[in-house]
Protein backbone atom coordinates (compact mmCIF):
# COMPACT_ATOMS: atom_id res chain seq x y z
CA UNK A 1 0.00 0.00 0.00
CA UNK A 2 1.37 3.44 -0.98
CA UNK A 3 2.01 5.78 2.23
CA UNK A 4 0.10 8.81 1.48
CA UNK A 5 2.10 11.47 1.29
CA UNK A 6 0.67 14.99 2.96
CA UNK A 7 -0.67 17.55 0.90
CA UNK A 8 1.06 21.10 0.71
CA UNK A 9 -1.12 24.26 1.38
CA UNK A 10 -0.23 27.40 0.79
CA UNK A 11 3.11 26.79 -0.27
CA UNK A 12 4.10 25.85 3.49
CA UNK A 13 5.45 22.01 3.14
CA UNK A 14 4.16 20.51 6.86
CA UNK A 15 5.51 16.85 8.38
CA UNK A 16 2.05 15.90 9.36
CA UNK A 17 -0.49 18.35 8.42
CA UNK A 18 -3.40 18.64 6.40
CA UNK A 19 -4.07 15.49 4.25
CA UNK A 20 -7.07 15.57 1.23
CA UNK A 21 -9.36 12.57 1.67
CA UNK A 22 -8.92 10.06 -1.80
CA UNK A 23 -11.82 9.09 -3.68
CA UNK A 24 -12.04 5.66 -2.29
CA UNK A 25 -12.28 7.43 1.18
CA UNK A 26 -15.03 9.72 -0.14
CA UNK A 27 -16.86 6.50 -1.78
CA UNK A 28 -16.13 4.47 1.34
CA UNK A 29 -17.99 6.96 3.17
CA UNK A 30 -20.71 7.12 0.92
CA UNK A 31 -21.36 3.35 1.02
CA UNK A 32 -21.23 3.01 4.42
CA UNK A 33 -17.76 1.11 4.74
CA UNK A 34 -18.17 -0.48 1.36
CA UNK A 35 -14.98 -1.05 -0.87
CA UNK A 36 -14.35 -0.23 -4.28
CA UNK A 37 -11.83 -2.92 -5.20
CA UNK A 38 -11.41 -3.51 -9.38
CA UNK A 39 -10.23 -7.12 -10.33
CA UNK A 40 -7.95 -8.48 -12.41
CA UNK A 41 -9.56 -9.52 -15.55
CA UNK A 42 -8.20 -13.36 -16.18
CA UNK A 43 -7.25 -13.89 -19.82
CA UNK A 44 -7.74 -17.40 -21.19
CA UNK A 45 -4.85 -18.91 -21.99
CA UNK A 46 -3.66 -19.34 -25.62
CA UNK A 47 -4.50 -22.73 -27.23
CA UNK A 48 -1.83 -25.22 -28.01
CA UNK A 49 0.37 -24.20 -30.84
CA UNK A 50 -0.51 -20.99 -30.28
CA UNK A 51 2.39 -18.31 -29.71
CA UNK A 52 2.41 -17.11 -25.99
CA UNK A 53 2.69 -13.54 -25.79
CA UNK A 54 5.85 -12.52 -23.65
CA UNK A 55 5.13 -11.23 -20.18
CA UNK A 56 7.77 -8.65 -20.65
CA UNK A 57 6.04 -6.72 -22.94
CA UNK A 58 5.03 -3.68 -22.02
CA UNK A 59 1.31 -2.02 -23.03
CA UNK A 60 1.19 1.54 -25.35
CA UNK A 61 1.92 4.61 -23.46
CA UNK A 62 2.68 7.47 -25.62
CA UNK A 63 6.18 9.33 -24.61
CA UNK A 64 5.59 13.09 -25.48
CA UNK A 65 2.71 14.05 -23.99
CA UNK A 66 3.10 15.62 -20.76
CA UNK A 67 1.17 14.19 -17.68
CA UNK A 68 -2.95 15.02 -18.12
CA UNK A 69 -6.07 14.85 -15.18
CA UNK A 70 -9.06 13.61 -15.68
CA UNK A 71 -11.50 16.21 -13.91
CA UNK A 72 -15.15 15.26 -13.02
CA UNK A 73 -17.97 17.72 -12.60
CA UNK A 74 -20.34 15.92 -10.27
CA UNK A 75 -23.79 16.31 -10.64
CA UNK A 76 -24.62 15.29 -6.96
CA UNK A 77 -22.92 12.94 -4.21
CA UNK A 78 -23.60 9.91 -5.97
CA UNK A 79 -23.40 10.60 -9.40
CA UNK A 80 -20.42 10.15 -11.54
CA UNK A 81 -21.19 13.49 -13.02
CA UNK A 82 -19.24 14.43 -16.40
CA UNK A 83 -15.56 13.36 -17.15
CA UNK A 84 -13.22 16.19 -18.81
CA UNK A 85 -9.88 14.91 -20.27
CA UNK A 86 -7.24 18.09 -19.19
CA UNK A 87 -4.21 18.49 -20.89
CA UNK A 88 -3.72 22.37 -20.77
CA UNK A 89 -1.73 23.93 -18.52
CA UNK A 90 -3.04 25.65 -16.85
CA UNK A 91 -6.64 24.75 -16.89
CA UNK A 92 -8.64 27.38 -15.81
CA UNK A 93 -12.43 27.42 -14.54
CA UNK A 94 -14.98 29.87 -13.59
CA UNK A 95 -18.32 31.41 -14.15
CA UNK A 96 -17.92 33.73 -17.28
CA UNK A 97 -14.32 32.68 -18.74
CA UNK A 98 -11.97 29.81 -18.74
CA UNK A 99 -11.38 26.02 -20.14
CA UNK A 100 -14.41 25.24 -18.11
CA UNK A 101 -17.08 27.56 -17.50
CA UNK A 102 -20.02 27.43 -15.40
CA UNK A 103 -22.54 30.35 -15.67
CA UNK A 104 -25.45 28.82 -13.90
CA UNK A 105 -23.38 29.10 -10.39
CA UNK A 106 -23.51 32.93 -9.35
CA UNK A 107 -21.11 31.91 -6.06
CA UNK A 108 -18.40 31.12 -8.63
CA UNK A 109 -16.35 33.81 -9.67
CA UNK A 110 -15.96 35.13 -13.23
CA UNK A 111 -12.02 33.36 -13.59
CA UNK A 112 -12.19 31.10 -10.21
CA UNK A 113 -9.41 28.49 -10.08
CA UNK A 114 -6.98 26.51 -12.15
CA UNK A 115 -5.18 23.91 -12.24
CA UNK A 116 -1.77 24.03 -12.45
CA UNK A 117 0.95 21.18 -13.77
CA UNK A 118 4.20 21.48 -11.63
CA UNK A 119 7.42 19.41 -12.56
CA UNK A 120 9.38 19.31 -9.49
CA UNK A 121 12.30 16.97 -8.32
CA UNK A 122 11.86 14.46 -11.37
CA UNK A 123 8.35 13.74 -11.16
CA UNK A 124 4.83 15.98 -12.21
CA UNK A 125 1.73 16.74 -10.09
CA UNK A 126 -0.78 18.71 -10.12
CA UNK A 127 -1.63 21.51 -8.23
CA UNK A 128 -5.13 23.50 -7.43
CA UNK A 129 -4.48 27.90 -7.58
CA UNK A 130 -7.26 29.94 -5.98
CA UNK A 131 -7.50 32.94 -8.41
CA UNK A 132 -8.61 35.33 -5.27
CA UNK A 133 -12.10 34.30 -5.61
CA UNK A 134 -14.59 35.71 -3.85
CA UNK A 135 -16.23 33.04 -2.15
CA UNK A 136 -13.31 30.32 -1.96
CA UNK A 137 -12.28 27.42 -3.08
CA UNK A 138 -12.26 24.19 -0.76
CA UNK A 139 -10.81 20.69 -1.07
CA UNK A 140 -11.96 17.70 1.36
CA UNK A 141 -9.57 16.40 2.99
CA UNK A 142 -9.19 13.38 5.46
CA UNK A 143 -7.47 15.24 8.36
CA UNK A 144 -7.24 19.62 7.98
CA UNK A 145 -4.45 21.70 9.92
CA UNK A 146 -6.66 24.93 10.88
CA UNK A 147 -4.67 28.21 11.67
CA UNK A 148 -6.14 31.61 12.82
CA UNK A 149 -9.05 32.67 10.42
CA UNK A 150 -9.23 29.23 8.65
CA UNK A 151 -12.51 29.08 6.53
CA UNK A 152 -13.97 25.34 6.61
CA UNK A 153 -17.14 23.96 5.18
CA UNK A 154 -19.09 21.44 7.43
CA UNK A 155 -23.03 20.52 5.64
CA UNK A 156 -24.21 23.00 4.24
CA UNK A 157 -22.62 26.06 5.88
CA UNK A 158 -19.27 27.97 6.40
CA UNK A 159 -17.08 28.41 9.37
CA UNK A 160 -14.05 30.68 10.18
CA UNK A 161 -11.65 28.87 13.41
CA UNK A 162 -10.18 31.97 15.49
CA UNK A 163 -7.57 31.18 17.99
CA UNK A 164 -8.15 33.00 21.18
CA UNK A 165 -5.57 35.05 22.09
CA UNK A 166 -4.70 37.23 25.50
CA UNK A 167 -5.97 40.78 23.79
CA UNK A 168 -9.13 38.90 23.02
CA UNK A 169 -9.77 37.82 26.42
CA UNK A 170 -9.11 40.88 27.85
CA UNK A 171 -11.69 42.79 25.54
CA UNK A 172 -14.29 39.91 25.90
CA UNK A 173 -14.00 40.89 30.01
CA UNK A 174 -13.39 44.18 29.83
CA UNK A 175 -16.44 46.30 30.83
CA UNK A 176 -18.04 48.81 28.65
CA UNK A 177 -18.24 51.16 31.58
CA UNK A 178 -16.12 52.06 35.06
CA UNK A 179 -17.70 49.79 37.73
CA UNK A 180 -16.96 50.01 41.28
CA UNK A 181 -16.13 46.24 41.62
CA UNK A 182 -14.37 44.58 39.04
CA UNK A 183 -16.02 41.26 38.63
CA UNK A 184 -13.68 38.20 37.47
CA UNK A 185 -14.72 36.36 34.32
CA UNK A 186 -16.63 33.34 34.65
CA UNK A 187 -14.66 29.98 34.40
CA UNK A 188 -15.88 29.34 30.51
CA UNK A 189 -14.62 32.73 29.52
CA UNK A 190 -11.48 31.76 31.25
CA UNK A 191 -10.85 28.82 29.15
CA UNK A 192 -11.77 29.75 26.04
CA UNK A 193 -9.37 28.46 23.75
CA UNK A 194 -10.86 29.09 20.27
CA UNK A 195 -14.29 29.65 18.32
CA UNK A 196 -15.49 28.12 15.36
CA UNK A 197 -17.93 31.59 13.45
CA UNK A 198 -21.07 29.86 11.73
CA UNK A 199 -20.96 32.71 8.82
CA UNK A 200 -23.92 33.76 7.50
CA UNK A 201 -25.16 35.54 4.38
CA UNK A 202 -26.05 38.64 5.76
CA UNK A 203 -23.21 38.76 8.13
CA UNK A 204 -24.70 37.50 11.06
CA UNK A 205 -22.32 35.29 13.25
CA UNK A 206 -23.05 32.07 14.94
CA UNK A 207 -20.35 31.57 17.91
CA UNK A 208 -19.49 27.99 19.19
CA UNK A 209 -16.45 28.30 22.10
CA UNK A 210 -13.66 25.83 21.67
CA UNK A 211 -13.16 25.29 25.64
CA UNK A 212 -10.78 22.29 25.63
CA UNK A 213 -8.10 20.68 23.62
CA UNK A 214 -10.47 18.38 21.70
CA UNK A 215 -14.41 18.60 20.87
CA UNK A 216 -16.22 16.31 18.71
CA UNK A 217 -18.55 18.00 15.97
CA UNK A 218 -22.11 16.63 15.04
CA UNK A 219 -25.73 17.26 14.41
CA UNK A 220 -26.50 14.74 17.99
CA UNK A 221 -25.94 16.16 20.95
CA UNK A 222 -25.70 12.89 22.63
CA UNK A 223 -22.16 12.01 20.41
CA UNK A 224 -21.17 15.94 20.16
CA UNK A 225 -20.33 18.78 22.36
CA UNK A 226 -20.26 21.12 19.45
CA UNK A 227 -24.21 20.42 17.84
CA UNK A 228 -24.99 21.74 14.30
CA UNK A 229 -28.37 21.87 13.63
CA UNK A 230 -27.77 20.99 9.74
CA UNK A 231 -29.15 17.90 7.85
CA UNK A 232 -26.50 17.61 5.89
CA UNK A 233 -24.02 17.07 9.64
CA UNK A 234 -23.72 14.07 10.80
CA UNK A 235 -24.80 12.97 14.38
CA UNK A 236 -20.86 13.25 14.89
CA UNK A 237 -19.22 14.60 11.81
CA UNK A 238 -15.91 15.50 13.24
CA UNK A 239 -13.27 15.96 15.76
CA UNK A 240 -11.74 19.37 16.53
CA UNK A 241 -8.75 19.16 18.65
CA UNK A 242 -4.65 20.20 19.00
CA UNK A 243 -2.24 18.32 19.15
CA UNK A 244 1.31 17.81 20.89
CA UNK A 245 2.82 20.45 18.55
CA UNK A 246 0.08 22.64 19.66
CA UNK A 247 -1.62 22.83 16.28
CA UNK A 248 -4.91 22.61 15.84
CA UNK A 249 -6.50 19.60 13.61
CA UNK A 250 -9.98 18.55 12.20
CA UNK A 251 -10.26 15.22 11.14
CA UNK A 252 -13.10 13.76 9.07
CA UNK A 253 -15.08 10.94 11.95
CA UNK A 254 -16.44 8.93 8.82
CA UNK A 255 -19.10 11.80 7.76
CA UNK A 256 -20.87 11.10 4.58
CA UNK A 257 -20.26 14.85 3.28
CA UNK A 258 -16.96 15.31 4.77
CA UNK A 259 -14.97 18.45 6.12
CA UNK A 260 -13.99 20.90 3.18
CA UNK A 261 -10.93 23.36 3.36
CA UNK A 262 -10.47 26.78 1.97
CA UNK A 263 -7.22 26.84 -0.49
CA UNK A 264 -4.98 29.18 -1.86
CA UNK A 265 -3.08 26.80 -3.35
CA UNK A 266 -2.30 23.02 -3.11
CA UNK A 267 -0.41 19.98 -3.91
CA UNK A 268 -3.22 17.32 -5.19
CA UNK A 269 -2.42 14.18 -4.92
CA UNK A 270 -3.28 11.02 -7.34
CA UNK A 271 -7.14 11.57 -6.24
CA UNK A 272 -8.79 14.38 -5.28
CA UNK A 273 -12.15 16.75 -4.83
CA UNK A 274 -12.95 20.58 -4.65
CA UNK A 275 -14.98 22.47 -4.76
CA UNK A 276 -16.22 26.07 -5.55
CA UNK A 277 -19.63 27.77 -4.64
CA UNK A 278 -22.18 24.98 -5.34
CA UNK A 279 -20.35 22.75 -7.45
CA UNK A 280 -18.58 20.04 -6.42
CA UNK A 281 -15.50 17.96 -8.63
CA UNK A 282 -13.65 15.20 -8.33
CA UNK A 283 -9.94 14.85 -10.40
CA UNK A 284 -7.16 12.02 -10.40
CA UNK A 285 -3.94 11.92 -12.22
CA UNK A 286 -3.85 8.41 -14.70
Amino acid sequence: MNERKPAVCDGERQSSGTVLESAEEVRQAIQDAQRSLQSAIERPRPAGGEAQESSSTQPFCPRNRPPMAVLCVRFDEEDEGQQIAVFASPFVIGRVEGNLVIDHDTEISGRHAELIRVFDNGRHFWQLHDLKSTNGTFVRAAVALLKDQQEVLLGGHRYRFEIETADDATDRTRSPSTRKVQQAPSRTEQRVLASLIEVGETGSEKRFAITSTEHWIGRDSRLSSIVLDDPMVSPRHARLYRDKQNRWLLSNAKSLNGIWLRINRIDLGSTAQFQMGEQRFSIRMP
